[in-house]
Protein backbone atom coordinates (compact mmCIF):
# COMPACT_ATOMS: atom_id res chain seq x y z
CA UNK A 1 0.00 0.00 0.00
CA UNK A 2 1.01 3.48 -1.30
CA UNK A 3 1.22 5.47 1.93
CA UNK A 4 2.48 9.34 2.20
CA UNK A 5 3.10 11.82 4.66
CA UNK A 6 2.45 15.44 4.31
CA UNK A 7 2.95 18.85 6.84
CA UNK A 8 3.01 22.43 6.14
CA UNK A 9 2.43 25.41 7.75
CA UNK A 10 -1.62 26.62 7.62
CA UNK A 11 -2.45 30.26 7.23
CA UNK A 12 -5.48 29.67 8.86
CA UNK A 13 -4.54 28.41 11.53
CA UNK A 14 -1.43 29.84 12.25
CA UNK A 15 0.50 26.97 12.49
CA UNK A 16 1.61 23.46 11.32
CA UNK A 17 -0.82 20.58 9.82
CA UNK A 18 -0.42 17.40 9.35
CA UNK A 19 -2.00 14.36 7.20
CA UNK A 20 -1.48 11.19 6.00
CA UNK A 21 -2.33 9.28 2.32
CA UNK A 22 -3.30 5.72 1.92
CA UNK A 23 -3.66 4.81 -1.24
CA UNK A 24 -3.33 6.13 -5.00
CA UNK A 25 -6.31 5.49 -6.17
CA UNK A 26 -10.14 5.24 -5.82
CA UNK A 27 -12.71 7.52 -4.09
CA UNK A 28 -11.70 10.78 -1.67
CA UNK A 29 -11.98 9.70 2.04
CA UNK A 30 -11.38 11.71 4.57
CA UNK A 31 -11.36 10.43 7.60
CA UNK A 32 -11.41 13.22 10.49
CA UNK A 33 -9.77 11.63 14.59
CA UNK A 34 -11.68 11.18 17.18
CA UNK A 35 -12.05 13.66 20.26
CA UNK A 36 -8.21 15.50 21.04
CA UNK A 37 -7.28 12.94 18.39
CA UNK A 38 -4.30 13.00 15.76
CA UNK A 39 -3.85 11.94 11.72
CA UNK A 40 -2.03 8.75 13.12
CA UNK A 41 -4.88 7.48 14.59
CA UNK A 42 -7.30 6.36 11.92
CA UNK A 43 -3.74 4.14 11.45
CA UNK A 44 -2.82 3.10 14.89
CA UNK A 45 -5.95 2.11 15.58
CA UNK A 46 -6.92 -0.91 12.92
CA UNK A 47 -9.34 1.49 10.65
CA UNK A 48 -6.85 1.40 7.40
CA UNK A 49 -6.13 -2.29 8.30
CA UNK A 50 -9.49 -3.05 8.12
CA UNK A 51 -10.19 -0.91 5.14
CA UNK A 52 -6.93 -2.02 3.53
CA UNK A 53 -8.44 -4.48 0.87
CA UNK A 54 -10.39 -1.62 -1.40
CA UNK A 55 -7.41 0.81 -0.77
CA UNK A 56 -5.24 -1.75 -2.43
CA UNK A 57 -7.51 -2.89 -5.13
CA UNK A 58 -8.28 1.08 -5.98
CA UNK A 59 -11.89 1.72 -4.87
CA UNK A 60 -10.82 4.39 -1.88
CA UNK A 61 -8.13 6.29 -1.02
CA UNK A 62 -7.62 7.66 2.53
CA UNK A 63 -6.62 10.99 3.50
CA UNK A 64 -6.25 11.09 6.91
CA UNK A 65 -6.31 14.47 8.69
CA UNK A 66 -5.41 16.00 11.84
CA UNK A 67 -7.74 17.40 14.37
CA UNK A 68 -7.79 20.73 16.60
CA UNK A 69 -10.18 19.73 19.00
CA UNK A 70 -8.29 20.42 22.00
CA UNK A 71 -7.83 24.27 20.89
CA UNK A 72 -11.52 24.66 20.16
CA UNK A 73 -14.44 21.88 21.66
CA UNK A 74 -12.43 20.32 24.43
CA UNK A 75 -10.48 23.40 25.32
CA UNK A 76 -10.03 24.27 29.05
CA UNK A 77 -12.23 27.39 29.04
CA UNK A 78 -15.36 27.35 27.00
CA UNK A 79 -16.11 30.46 25.35
CA UNK A 80 -16.56 32.71 21.81
CA UNK A 81 -12.96 31.12 20.67
CA UNK A 82 -14.39 27.66 20.25
CA UNK A 83 -16.66 28.39 17.38
CA UNK A 84 -13.67 31.07 15.66
CA UNK A 85 -11.05 28.26 16.13
CA UNK A 86 -14.00 25.42 14.50
CA UNK A 87 -14.08 27.71 11.84
CA UNK A 88 -10.27 28.22 11.31
CA UNK A 89 -9.88 24.00 11.38
CA UNK A 90 -12.89 24.21 8.57
CA UNK A 91 -11.15 26.98 6.64
CA UNK A 92 -7.32 24.91 6.92
CA UNK A 93 -9.48 22.25 5.14
CA UNK A 94 -11.25 23.56 3.04
CA UNK A 95 -9.05 26.58 1.40
CA UNK A 96 -5.82 24.59 2.28
CA UNK A 97 -5.67 20.82 2.25
CA UNK A 98 -8.31 20.06 -0.39
CA UNK A 99 -6.85 22.38 -3.11
CA UNK A 100 -3.63 20.99 -1.65
CA UNK A 101 -4.83 17.31 -2.77
CA UNK A 102 -6.54 18.18 -5.42
CA UNK A 103 -2.87 19.47 -6.91
CA UNK A 104 -0.43 17.01 -5.63
CA UNK A 105 -2.93 13.35 -6.66
CA UNK A 106 -4.70 14.86 -9.48
CA UNK A 107 -8.15 14.85 -8.59
CA UNK A 108 -11.16 17.72 -8.00
CA UNK A 109 -13.56 14.14 -7.18
CA UNK A 110 -15.87 15.57 -4.14
CA UNK A 111 -14.74 13.20 -0.67
CA UNK A 112 -16.58 10.81 1.59
CA UNK A 113 -16.41 12.20 5.09
CA UNK A 114 -16.08 9.59 7.46
CA UNK A 115 -15.22 9.36 11.70
CA UNK A 116 -15.17 7.56 14.88
CA UNK A 117 -17.04 9.34 18.11
CA UNK A 118 -16.08 13.14 17.68
CA UNK A 119 -15.00 11.95 14.28
CA UNK A 120 -18.07 11.30 13.15
CA UNK A 121 -19.13 14.47 14.29
CA UNK A 122 -16.91 16.17 12.03
CA UNK A 123 -17.76 14.10 9.40
CA UNK A 124 -21.35 15.23 9.59
CA UNK A 125 -20.58 18.13 9.78
CA UNK A 126 -18.06 18.65 6.76
CA UNK A 127 -21.01 17.00 4.35
CA UNK A 128 -23.65 19.18 5.66
CA UNK A 129 -22.25 21.80 5.75
CA UNK A 130 -19.99 21.73 2.81
CA UNK A 131 -21.98 20.10 -0.79
CA UNK A 132 -19.15 21.43 -2.85
CA UNK A 133 -16.45 19.45 -1.08
CA UNK A 134 -18.58 16.31 0.18
CA UNK A 135 -21.34 13.95 -1.37
CA UNK A 136 -21.30 11.44 0.70
CA UNK A 137 -20.28 10.90 5.01
CA UNK A 138 -20.19 7.61 7.20
CA UNK A 139 -20.78 8.60 10.44
CA UNK A 140 -20.28 5.90 13.06
CA UNK A 141 -21.07 6.15 17.00
CA UNK A 142 -21.08 10.27 16.41
CA UNK A 143 -22.19 12.94 18.95
CA UNK A 144 -24.22 15.47 17.13
CA UNK A 145 -24.65 18.32 19.62
CA UNK A 146 -22.25 19.15 22.62
CA UNK A 147 -24.44 20.85 24.87
CA UNK A 148 -23.57 18.28 27.47
CA UNK A 149 -19.98 18.25 26.65
CA UNK A 150 -20.19 22.22 27.04
CA UNK A 151 -21.96 22.52 31.04
CA UNK A 152 -23.82 24.26 29.40
CA UNK A 153 -22.22 27.23 27.17
CA UNK A 154 -24.07 28.19 23.93
CA UNK A 155 -23.67 30.72 21.20
CA UNK A 156 -24.07 31.55 17.76
CA UNK A 157 -20.63 29.91 16.96
CA UNK A 158 -22.21 26.50 18.59
CA UNK A 159 -25.34 26.72 17.13
CA UNK A 160 -23.71 26.85 13.59
CA UNK A 161 -21.43 23.88 14.11
CA UNK A 162 -23.91 21.66 15.84
CA UNK A 163 -25.90 19.64 13.04
CA UNK A 164 -28.75 19.07 15.29
CA UNK A 165 -28.92 22.87 15.77
CA UNK A 166 -28.75 24.61 12.14
CA UNK A 167 -30.40 21.58 10.21
CA UNK A 168 -34.13 21.96 11.53
CA UNK A 169 -34.29 25.16 10.50
CA UNK A 170 -32.51 24.84 7.06
CA UNK A 171 -34.90 25.65 4.79
CA UNK A 172 -33.00 27.31 1.50
CA UNK A 173 -33.43 25.14 -1.09
CA UNK A 174 -30.35 25.92 -3.03
CA UNK A 175 -28.49 24.09 -0.32
CA UNK A 176 -31.43 21.13 0.29
CA UNK A 177 -31.05 20.56 -3.20
CA UNK A 178 -27.23 20.11 -3.15
CA UNK A 179 -27.32 17.91 0.14
CA UNK A 180 -30.28 15.88 -1.38
CA UNK A 181 -27.66 14.76 -3.91
CA UNK A 182 -25.44 12.89 -1.20
CA UNK A 183 -26.08 10.31 0.42
CA UNK A 184 -25.63 9.77 4.23
CA UNK A 185 -25.02 6.52 6.62
CA UNK A 186 -25.53 7.33 9.91
CA UNK A 187 -24.77 4.09 12.72
CA UNK A 188 -23.72 3.12 15.82
CA UNK A 189 -23.53 -0.25 18.01
CA UNK A 190 -26.63 -0.64 21.04
CA UNK A 191 -23.51 -1.56 23.54
CA UNK A 192 -21.34 -0.43 26.39
CA UNK A 193 -20.63 3.67 26.33
CA UNK A 194 -22.81 3.94 23.19
CA UNK A 195 -24.91 6.76 25.03
CA UNK A 196 -25.37 9.29 22.41
CA UNK A 197 -27.36 7.16 19.97
CA UNK A 198 -30.74 9.35 20.82
CA UNK A 199 -28.51 11.51 18.92
CA UNK A 200 -28.17 9.59 15.54
CA UNK A 201 -31.56 8.88 15.81
CA UNK A 202 -33.18 12.41 15.31
CA UNK A 203 -31.08 13.51 12.96
CA UNK A 204 -31.50 11.04 10.69
CA UNK A 205 -35.08 11.78 11.24
CA UNK A 206 -34.37 15.09 10.65
CA UNK A 207 -32.57 14.34 7.23
CA UNK A 208 -35.28 12.15 6.28
CA UNK A 209 -37.76 14.66 7.18
CA UNK A 210 -36.10 16.78 4.50
CA UNK A 211 -35.83 14.48 1.50
CA UNK A 212 -31.80 13.64 2.49
CA UNK A 213 -31.01 10.14 1.63
CA UNK A 214 -29.89 8.60 4.72
CA UNK A 215 -29.49 5.39 6.28
CA UNK A 216 -29.90 4.55 9.73
CA UNK A 217 -28.27 1.66 11.01
CA UNK A 218 -28.51 0.26 14.70
CA UNK A 219 -25.93 -3.03 15.45
CA UNK A 220 -26.63 -4.86 18.09
CA UNK A 221 -25.35 -4.72 21.82
CA UNK A 222 -23.01 -6.80 21.17
CA UNK A 223 -21.49 -4.01 19.54
CA UNK A 224 -19.95 -0.96 21.89
CA UNK A 225 -18.66 2.35 21.10
CA UNK A 226 -15.05 1.02 20.70
CA UNK A 227 -12.62 0.86 17.72
CA UNK A 228 -13.60 -2.77 16.90
CA UNK A 229 -17.23 -2.05 16.00
CA UNK A 230 -15.34 0.88 13.79
CA UNK A 231 -13.55 -1.29 12.21
CA UNK A 232 -16.55 -3.95 11.52
CA UNK A 233 -18.49 -1.14 9.99
CA UNK A 234 -16.26 0.47 7.88
CA UNK A 235 -15.43 -2.47 6.22
CA UNK A 236 -19.15 -3.47 6.05
CA UNK A 237 -19.85 -0.21 4.36
CA UNK A 238 -16.98 -0.17 1.93
CA UNK A 239 -18.75 -3.73 0.72
CA UNK A 240 -21.75 -2.21 0.21
CA UNK A 241 -20.96 0.98 -1.23
CA UNK A 242 -18.81 -1.20 -3.63
CA UNK A 243 -22.21 -3.15 -4.80
CA UNK A 244 -24.66 -0.13 -4.95
CA UNK A 245 -26.58 1.17 -2.01
CA UNK A 246 -30.60 2.21 -2.52
CA UNK A 247 -30.67 6.02 -3.45
CA UNK A 248 -33.69 7.66 -4.54
CA UNK A 249 -35.18 5.53 -6.96
CA UNK A 250 -32.72 3.02 -8.07
CA UNK A 251 -29.09 2.42 -6.74
CA UNK A 252 -25.54 4.07 -6.73
CA UNK A 253 -22.40 2.79 -6.23
CA UNK A 254 -20.09 5.44 -3.65
CA UNK A 255 -16.44 3.45 -4.07
CA UNK A 256 -14.97 1.35 -6.87
CA UNK A 257 -14.28 1.57 -10.51
CA UNK A 258 -17.67 2.35 -11.36
CA UNK A 259 -18.75 4.74 -8.75
CA UNK A 260 -20.86 7.57 -9.22
CA UNK A 261 -18.05 10.62 -9.51
CA UNK A 262 -19.10 14.21 -8.30
CA UNK A 263 -16.44 16.90 -9.07
CA UNK A 264 -15.86 19.83 -7.14
CA UNK A 265 -16.64 23.16 -9.42
CA UNK A 266 -13.49 24.83 -10.64
CA UNK A 267 -15.10 28.24 -9.94
CA UNK A 268 -14.17 27.37 -6.13
CA UNK A 269 -10.89 27.04 -6.99
CA UNK A 270 -11.41 30.18 -9.15
CA UNK A 271 -12.69 31.85 -6.06
CA UNK A 272 -9.54 31.10 -3.64
CA UNK A 273 -7.18 31.82 -5.95
CA UNK A 274 -9.35 35.40 -6.78
CA UNK A 275 -9.29 35.68 -3.15
CA UNK A 276 -5.43 35.15 -2.71
CA UNK A 277 -6.50 32.30 -0.62
CA UNK A 278 -5.37 29.04 -2.83
CA UNK A 279 -1.95 28.08 -1.68
CA UNK A 280 -0.25 24.63 -2.63
CA UNK A 281 2.22 24.63 -0.81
Amino acid sequence: MRINYHKFFSANLGQDFEFKVYGSSGKPVMAFPTSGGRFFDYENRGMIEAAAEFIEKGDIMVFAVDGRDWESWYKPVQDKWIGIRHSQYEDCITEEVIPFISRAYNTDEKFMATGNSMGAFHAANFFLKFPRHFDCAVCLSGIYTLKSELHGYYDPGIFFNEPLSYMPGLKDENILSKLREGYMVIAHGRGAWEIFNDQAKELSTILRDKNITCWYDQWGEQWPHDWQTWQAQIKKYLVDFKAGVLFKEGTIKLTGPDRRISRIPQSEFGRLKAEGRLRYF
